[in-house]
């Protein structure tokens, strides 16, 4: 190789490495995130995230093992995730979609031991069933989409789910794993990161 190959070769190599700085630093600094954990964690985890999907998981990682941590849910309604923290480490540990039909609060809202296989919703004459719920203070709740409204079948993608009044709508694998959440995990609904 010739010296004027050289050089060209350790220039162009130099630019790319400038451009995939910045390029890093760009998308570190315009991501949005919300101040109860770090910012590398949430991008980390978003990383992970599968296509939304009623039958699977949301994250490609197994869920994660709570061992008596201090967990915060986040539930941020414009992006349709609630995150999973861990308030000792400040550290996003795992992200659900979530379709979030509550409205936000300053406030948090604490996690029952009420919990269930099939919960029925009644507004006027339109009638609605779902599984795997989780109750939530002043009469809210986890649950999967509904399966069932009005006696006829729904659609089984949870951004195609009918939206039911007071509830978080998440994936059956999701919701089974809430489930195994503690008594009064407080949970945050924001409008925004």
């Amino acid at each position: 190789m010739n010296k004027e190959l050289k050089s060209l070769l350790f220039i162009s190599t130099g630019l790319f490495l400038i451009f995939v700085l910045i390029f890093n630093l760009y998308t570190y600094n315009a991501a949005r995130s919300i101040p109860q954990a770090s910012k590398t964690s949430q991008i980390l985890n978003q990383n992970r995230l599968r296509a939304p999907n009623i039958h699977s998981s949301s994250e490609n990682w197994a869920y994660p093992k709570i061992d008596n941590a201090p967990i915060e849910l986040v539930a941020v309604k414009q992006a349709k995730r609630i995150l999973v923290i861990n308030s000792n480490k400040r550290q996003v540990i795992y992200i659900i979609h979530a379709q979030i039909n509550l409205p936000a609060q300053k406030n948090s809202f604490r996690l029952l031991h009420a919990r269930g296989q099939q919960i029925y919703h009644i507004n006027g004459s339109q009638q609605a069933i779902a599984k795997n719920w989780l109750g939530i203070n002043d009469g809210n709740y986890i649950e999967t989409p509904v399966t069932d409204m009005s006696n006829h079948q729904v659609s089984r993608n949870l951004r195609k789910a009918p939206k039911i009044e007071n509830t978080i709508q998440v994936s059956t694998p999701d919701a089974k794993w809430l489930q195994t959440l503690p008594e009064n995990t407080p949970l945050i609904v924001k409008e925004d990161y």
